[in-house]
C-alpha cells in the first residue's frame, strides 16, 4: 500500500501490511512499532520493522544521563536555538527539541530541534551523504538565489 493511499484510511483503519524501509521486506503491519498518532488519532507506525529496530544502535543510556544533567532540556515555553539550523523557537511540543546521538556508536551530540534530528537521520548520520546534498544544492539550479531565500527565511 502506497504512503498516499495509507494516508486516506480512516482512524480506525490500518494497512494489513507494509514494506520495512531497512530491509525491504513486506511485512504484516504488526511487525512494526506504533510510533505516534497522525490527523484524526490515525496510528502511524514506525517505518522500520520490530526486527530491523532492534538492531538500530541506541543511545548510550549513561552518556545521556550524564548529558541531561550537565544540559538540561529547554522546559516548554522556553527558547530554544537549534546549533544546526540556528532557527530560533519557543518549546511547544515535548518532541520538539530532541537529544541527538550518534547511530554509529551510541555516543550522545546533544540537543537539536527535532527537524534538524530527522534530516540527519534521513542521511543515515553519513558525512558522504549530507556532502553530496551540499554539493547537489550548490551545483542545481541557481545556488545563490537559494542562499538569499534561505537567509531571508530565517532571518528571525
Amino acid at each position: 500500500m502506497s504512503k498516499r493511499e495509507e494516508a486516506k484510511l480512516l482512524p480506525s483503519e490500518e494497512p494489513k501490511s507494509k514494506v520495512c524501509t531497512s530491509c525491504g521486506i513486506e511485512k504484516p503491519i504488526e511487525a512494526f512499532s506504533k510510533n505516534q498518532f497522525g490527523k484524526n488519532n490515525r496510528i502511524l507506525r514506525r517505518p522500520v520493522c520490530k526486527e530491523c529496530y532492534s538492531k538500530k544502535v541506541k543511545i548510550n543510556k549513561e552518556e545521556m544521563k550524564a548529558y541531561i544533567e550537565k544540559h538540561p532540556r529547554p522546559k516548554i515555553g522556553e527558547e530554544f536555538t537549534c546549533p544546526i539550523c540556528h532557527r530560533k523557537k519557543v518549546r511547544n511540543f515535548q518532541n520538539d527539541v530532541v537529544l541527538d546521538h550518534s547511530h554509529i556508536d551510541g555516543g550522545v551530540r546533544g540537543w537539536v530541534c527535532s527537524s534538524c534530528n530527522t534530516s540527519i537521520g534521513k542521511f543515515y548520520d553519513d558525512p558522504n551523504i549530507l556532502q553530496r546534498a551540499i554539493d547537489w544544492i550548490k551545483n542545481k539550479g541557481n545556488f545563490f538565489k537559494t542562499v538569499i531565500l534561505f537567509f531571508f527565511h530565517f532571518r528571525s
